[in-house]
């Protein structure tokens, strides 16, 4: 007798295949980066930061006018219109004590140093000297020729119109024979000691301003002062 051989038959309830259709899309919106997240004003908003920082520049603009209008009047101070320099006595007595002696060419010795019109807090270019004019010179500045005191004397600012240097008192030649002149340190230039004129280095041969002059004024008492402003401008010099 022959046995079938049985083979196992199809399933008639087989499972189907899983299904391939994606998951229906969230309805909930993406979560946005942190970096990209607009942050409303946690401090100040640009804007305004902006309308503060104009205000401010409105309010220090103000502030910085002075009674009289110009610009930066509270932060830089008036300019002196008088200022006592040294008595007369002073000075002469500085020079009669080396007349006749090496130190008589080394004029300094009979010179002051000064600020005006602004002191050196303002700038150091404000500095000035007045001088005893040796025996026989007299200062040529015809404001001065009929005063027994003024015409003795000269001031001058000692900023150098070549490159603004400060320039001092000497004597340029051998003694007797030079001239008295305010000669600057640093490349040379030599301004005559009566009327401030460049006479040799840059300040010369490029043809610059004679040095700023000081006005000066001498009480019943001999006391000598700066008034009024200067004539010539610091570095630049005089052109009148």
């Amino acid at each position: 007798m022959f046995m079938d051989d049985k083979k196992p038959g199809a399933s008639t309830t087989s499972t189907p295949p899983p299904t391939s259709t994606p998951p229906p899309a969230s309805t909930q919106p993406a979560s946005t980066p942190a970096s990209a997240v607009r942050i409303k004003n946690p401090l100040i908003s640009r804007r305004r930061f902006l309308q503060g920082a104009v205000a401010a520049s409105v309010v220090l603009a103000a502030a910085s006018v002075g009674a009289s209008g110009q610009i930066l009047g509270p932060l830089i101070p008036s300019s002196s219109t008088s200022e006592e320099i040294i008595d007369w006595t002073t000075l002469d007595n500085r020079y009669k004590d080396v007349k006749g002696k090496a130190g008589e060419f080394q004029p300094i010795n009979y010179s002051e140093f000064f600020y005006y019109p602004y002191d050196s807090s303002v700038s150091p270019y404000y500095k000035n000297v007045i001088a005893r004019l040796p025996d026989p010179l007299v200062n040529p500045n015809p404001s001065y020729s009929s005063d027994p005191i003024l015409k003795h004397v000269v001031a001058f600012n000692v900023t150098c119109v070549h490159l603004r240097c400060l320039v001092n008192p000497g004597y340029a030649g051998n003694p007797g024979s030079g001239e008295f002149r305010l000669q600057c340190p640093c490349h040379g230039s030599q301004y005559r000691l009566t009327d401030g004129v460049p006479v040799a280095g840059p300040a010369y041969d490029l043809g610059l301003n004679p040095l700023p002059e000081v006005q000066l004024s001498v009480d019943a008492n001999g006391k000598i002062s700066a008034v009024g402003t200067l004539i010539g401008e610091p570095g630049i010099g005089r052109t009148q």
